[in-house]
């Protein structure tokens, strides 16, 4: 959690009022930074990050430090000024706000939250400083729309429920099943986790005996249903604790169903290419990138076009490899688009040349890519939303892209 202030001295302030709270609830597992720059003063005394910032052996931690001790022993970082902008921990999840933020500082604060790891599916900001209003217009200018100006339609999502249970794959006892494990006192560890799983693999080999055409399908609209009811149950109040519960089950489903049984891939994927073949109408979109010669690889046709295709066919050629789900038109847009900004990247370029493809693809390409996709997000947040909801779409593309680009780059095309 990162509490924002509006000053050194509330930070501090808040660093002492939180260090009570977790000592008087004894909560053991919890404890507290603080980051500002310089030192402050409190009556007759003065106070420094350093100076507060300490381990549980009781050494203080320095300012480069805070990051990694954050990252690593510690729940709360209290901030003034510092880590509002360019702080890059996917781990973040909650963000309190008591500070006046406007227009690209609102942004950029909170965005702090948009990063991705395993197991993180939602986020939440309580601010007691400013409006929705005030928030909406300062995001606007940096969104093509915004969902938030659009009426909610919730019964799309009891249609999709309705869609669902018409499969035959699970019903009410199963999700009554997992709800029970859910509910035990500590859920989340590692056991329960695999119990909750033992209770899936019932509904899990309901799915498996599906055709294909009809796995890709209940994939698709359970997934749908899960983030239709993370968005309507922020925005509106939904009682309907039959339908919250589904949402558990379905979250957790779809990341145990496999996207195809391995025994019905046979064609080295070439099935799975052909429903993902790109359509002529998207050809003309890509060659609008003003991309000359980024996309040219061996082919033994002359068009620079159909260059552009046989790139692009081999990086969904590869997220295909890691990730079968749903994969539309926007989505094959959206890879166009990140290729075209990673190709341009001259110092990307370099460390290509002179680094080994193990250290470049696993170290190096994913810090450019995760600021590439930032950025793209920043500018159309519609556009680039799935890519963040989805950690097993993020991967693939990434690293499909990682060895595209790094042969590109060592490999300059032929003029």
């Amino acid at each position: 959690m990162m509490v924002v202030t509006d000053s050194r001295l509330a930070a501090v302030r808040y660093f002492y009022e939180l260090k009570k709270y977790i000592a008087n609830h004894h909560y053991d597992n919890m404890d507290v930074l603080v980051a500002f720059s310089g030192s402050v003063e409190d009556g007759d005394e003065e106070y420094t990050e350093t100076g507060l910032n300490v381990r549980r052996d009781g050494s203080h931690i320095s300012e480069s430090q805070t990051k990694t001790e954050f990252h690593d022993n510690f729940n709360i970082l209290v901030v003034a000024e510092k880590y509002q902008t360019g702080f890059d921990e996917p781990l973040l999840h909650t963000m309190i706000v008591d500070k006046k933020l406007k227009k690209v500082k609102a942004v950029q604060t909170l965005s702090r939250l948009n990063r991705t790891c395993p197991g993180k599916v939602d986020t939440f900001i309580l601010d007691f400083a400013n409006t929705k209003e005030e928030i909406l217009d300062a995001f606007r200018p940096f969104y093509q729309e915004t969902s938030l100006e659009q009426e909610v339609n919730v019964d799309l999502m009891y249609q999709t429920q309705r869609e669902l249970r018409d499969y035959a794959i699970y019903n009410d006892n199963d999700i009554i099943g997992f709800i029970e494990v859910w509910n035990r006192p500590g859920a989340q560890k590692k056991n329960s986790m695999g119990q909750m799983t033992s209770v899936l693999k019932p509904v899990a080999d309901r799915y498996n005996l599906k055709n294909p055409e009809e796995r890709y399908l209940f994939r698709r609209q359970a997934r749908s249903l899960v983030k239709w009811y993370s968005y309507i149950s922020q925005v509106v109040r939904i009682f309907d604790r039959e339908m919250h519960h589904e949402y558990l089950f379905l979250r957790y489903l779809i990341d145990i169903i496999p996207a195809e049984k391995e025994e019905d891939v046979d064609l080295d994927g070439k099935l799975e290419l052909e429903y993902y073949k790109i359509k002529k109408t998207f050809e003309g979109v890509i060659q609008l990138e003003n991309m000359d010669g980024q996309y040219e690889t061996v082919t033994d046709k002359g068009k620079q076009g159909l260059k552009k295709k046989s790139t692009l066919d081999e990086i969904l050629e590869k997220v295909n490899e890691k990730f079968k789900g749903d994969f539309t038109d926007a989505d094959r847009v959206m890879l166009g688009a990140l290729h075209d900004k990673l190709a341009k990247d001259e110092k990307l370029a370099n460390s290509a040349r002179t680094t080994d493809p193990l250290i470049f693809m696993q170290t190096i390409f994913p810090n450019a890519f995760g600021t590439v996709a930032m950025d793209s997000y920043m500018e159309s947040q519609e556009s680039y939303q799935s890519l963040f909801e989805d950690k097993a779409k993020y991967d693939a593309i990434m690293n499909a892209l990682a060895g595209v680009i790094y042969r590109e780059m060592r490999e300059p095309v032929k003029k």
